[in-house]
């Protein structure tokens, strides 16, 4: 057993909880916070700083956007050379993605990432899965006690095509945390 418990395959196949860390920044900053935290895997997805095998993607991630497919029909490769969905085919990355919220049902908690339209399609095809259960926002709050939930909520909206399942899935803030607290009171 305990050779099988080493054995990360059998441990995302047949264990629950397996956390996954889907980092967006290019930096070891996440390797170095979560370390500690119980996190079977971390998957870079848009490459990191001085890697020749997991080289960084830069660019824009919004192929739901109705532009998007004049830009295609351009017949002009250039205009595709920074589209994340393209880049994403350099590493294994994003198909140990799609394996991962195959497996069964997760839970999104999204910290220090805005939402924005420039990882929209990933974004989408994360929340819009049947097996995502739940997104929770860690949102930023400000000393003045005010704090972005709202705007982050509002970014998420722009991700989903399924309103509908949108309400149903997306945490109420009073279930969610600031990242870093700046008062006492803090959800649970």
């Amino acid at each position: 057993m305990k050779k099988k418990l080493k054995n990360e395959s059998f441990k995302k196949f047949h264990l629950l909880p397996y956390t996954l860390l889907l980092n967006f920044n290019y930096t070891q900053i996440a390797k170095t916070l979560y370390n500690d935290h119980n996190i079977d895997e971390i998957i870079n997805i848009h490459g990191e700083l001085n890697s020749k095998n997991n080289p960084i993607i830069f660019g824009y991630g919004d192929e739901l956007d109705d532009d998007y497919n004049k830009i295609e029909k351009l017949q002009n490769n250039d205009f595709l050379e920074n589209i994340k969905s393209i880049s994403y085919h350099k590493t294994r990355s994003y198909r140990e993605l799609l394996n991962f919220i195959s497996l069964g049902p997760y839970q999104i908690f999204i910290m220090g990432h805005s939402c924005g339209n420039s990882d929209r399609t990933l974004l989408n095809t994360l929340f819009e899965h049947d097996n995502c259960i739940s997104i929770k926002v860690f949102y930023r709050q400000y000393e003045d006690g005010a704090d972005n939930y709202i705007d982050l909520i509002k970014n998420i909206s722009r991700n989903f095509n399924n309103k509908p399942n949108m309400r149903d899935i997306v945490v109420n803030r009073e279930n969610c945390s600031p990242l870093v607290p700046t008062e006492k009171e803090v959800a649970e």
